[in-house]
């Protein structure tokens, strides 16, 4: 992978890399396609936001970011894993108190799936993982901690690392450490591409319903702000290997 970082970031594991910054990822302005950096032949498509030179913006609307065919891909259907993304969001339209998604797959309500989910408390935002560990029974999932962002309107990182535990960490530092009842992630009824199960999804509202907007007074909506970039390894890395990753981006965002 040519990308430059400084220092650099951790390839071993390395199967999904968007960066809307890199010219090999994102071909510039008005591109609907980002291409992942980690592996040939698989990209994700920009789902009605506005892209740049440097981020994919989202209004909010009906935008996200789709990881194409990744429901059928075993490479990217990992049984532990790690999920970052660099995201800058926006407090939602309204006044209401509401909730999109970071990353998402899958229908945790019903099979396997998992959500990194973004909410507010009391005008504060605020992020927190939930993975299903059940093929059949409704909202049977562990959820980890809620972890503070440091206010809207801010570049931030978030990672979450997930195998018999949910790791979120904000900014390279470590937030909350939960045990779940299972060791794997589940997908769909127990198969990738099974009973629920959907493409890997980025800044968007619930992935089995990404346009999804309950009206006056619903609760899930669209993802508002910009995506920069996101990175998902076949392996949990360690507090250290987040931190590194970390600060070999931060300074694009003046941190």
């Amino acid at each position: 992978m040519a990308t430059a970082y400084s220092p650099k970031i951790i390839t071993d594991g390395l199967v999904l890399c968007l960066d809307a910054e890199d010219l090999k990822s994102n071909s510039g302005s008005g591109s609907s396609t980002l291409n992942n950096r980690a592996l040939t032949n698989t990209n994700a498509s920009i789902i009605n936001g506005t892209s740049s030179s440097k981020i994919v913006s989202l209004d909010g609307t009906n935008d996200y970011i789709n990881v194409n065919n990744s429901e059928t891909n075993a490479t990217l259907s990992p049984d532990v894993a790690t999920f970052s993304i660099w995201c800058r969001p926006v407090h939602w339209s309204g006044t209401g108190n509401y909730g999109s998604s970071l990353i998402s797959r899958g229908n945790y309500n019903t099979a396997g799936g998992f959500f990194i989910h973004l909410s507010e408390n009391y005008s504060q935002p605020r992020v927190h993982a939930v993975f299903s560990y059940s093929t059949t029974t409704s909202y049977t999932n562990n959820q980890g901690s809620y972890a503070f962002l440091n206010g809207w309107d801010n570049w931030v990182n978030v990672t979450v690392t997930v195998d018999n535990n949910i790791k979120t960490y904000v900014n390279g530092l470590l937030q909350s450490t939960v045990a779940r009842n299972v060791a794997t992630i589940i997908y769909g009824t127990g198969n990738i591409g099974s009973g629920g199960d959907t493409n890997l999804r980025f800044c968007t509202t619930l992935s089995y319903a990404p346009t999804l907007d309950q009206g006056t007074g619903g609760y899930w909506r669209p993802y508002t702000g910009d995506f920069s970039s996101s990175h998902m390894y076949n392996r949990v890395l360690t507090a250290e290997e987040v931190l590194q990753n970390y600060n070999a981006t931060k300074s694009r965002f003046e941190l």
